[in-house]
């Protein structure tokens, strides 16, 4: 029943919106198995996008719906000893709708709202092990003691600025806050983009009439984290088989390029995250992103 809701919300949003200006659909795919042979940690992110903008009082308004889900795994692949696990088994599917504001030429103001479900209901662990056999042809991963299905929300906000140093060299600065169930953070997102800025896909901006530019991008998230439901479990009860002490200050480092062919757009990027736990036995992980997105008109 619970699919089914979600379904009928995606087809509502999308047919609601579908009369803006301009309508983009993006896919967007994380993991770690481009670096190395092991699923762990932040395992992997797969995330389906529609954004649809128009123009009012000459300022530009846009919607995104975003469904996704995250999968976090220890990185001992077969072992069933929760206790020697250095990262709980986690998922996460949500769905998130949020408005994105433009206030000026090259700042915008975002608000959105995240409702998910954790658990089984995630279907984390079937997505997974469906992977691996079908694309690595490997054994199911244990999936012991896994995050509890709990229902999530969160609250969202984000600002955007970018400042133009030279004609395709801009510093780009976000300020981001989440509040809720599953995250309480704030983030300081710090870069350099050389390319145009009119399209900037590393900072959510990304319906633009822009050109056929290849542009580049070097950044840090500077993160603090007040609660994590994926490591400390639920701020209300103790119903977790296995938590961990989160580590509060975390960082990212973000390097990619993207590319515009007419109506596609390609952003790849390279990232690199410390440690969310102490327990976990590598000190940075890096995964890729890969993300393309099509403008519908």
């Amino acid at each position: 029943m619970k699919n089914i809701f979600f379904l009928k919300l995606v087809v509502f949003f999308i047919s609601f919106n579908f009369c803006y200006s301009q309508n983009q659909i993006t896919l967007d795919v994380d993991n770690d198995l481009y670096f190395d042979s092991r699923d762990m940690y932040y395992s992997s992110g797969i995330f389906l996008s529609f954004s649809s903008l128009k123009n009012i009082d000459e300022k530009k308004q846009i919607n995104h719906f975003k469904i996704g889900q995250l999968i976090y795994t220890p990185s001992s692949r077969y072992e069933i000893n929760p206790q020697l696990y250095d990262y709980p088994y986690s998922g996460y599917l949500f769905l998130e709708l949020s408005k994105q504001k433009q206030i000026s030429e090259n700042s915008s103001f975002t608000f959105g709202v995240n409702i998910g479900i954790t658990g089984d209901a995630s279907l984390a662990k079937g997505m997974q092990n469906l992977y691996h056999d079908l694309v690595l042809d490997l054994p199911h991963l244990a999936w012991n003691s896994q995050m509890p299905q709990e229902f999530q929300i969160n609250l969202a906000a984000n600002y955007f600025k970018g400042f133009k140093i030279e004609d395709n060299v801009s510093i780009t600065t976000q300020l981001y806050s989440k509040i809720g169930t599953y995250q309480i953070m704030t983030s300081i997102n710090l870069g350099i983009l050389i390319g145009d800025l009119s399209w900037t896909g590393f900072t959510d901006n990304i319906i633009n009439n822009s050109k056929n530019k290849l542009s580049f991008y070097l950044g840090t998230h500077q993160k603090y984290f007040f609660h994590d439901y994926k490591l400390e479990g639920s701020l209300f009860n103790d119903d977790a088989p296995l938590t961990m002490t989160s580590n509060k200050y975390r960082n990212t480092i973000e390097v990619g390029f993207q590319k515009r062919f007419k109506n596609l757009q390609v952003l790849t990027t390279f990232n690199s995250m410390s440690k969310d736990t102490e327990m976990q036995r590598t000190v940075r992980h890096p995964f890729l992103k890969i993300s393309l997105s099509y403008q519908l008109n």
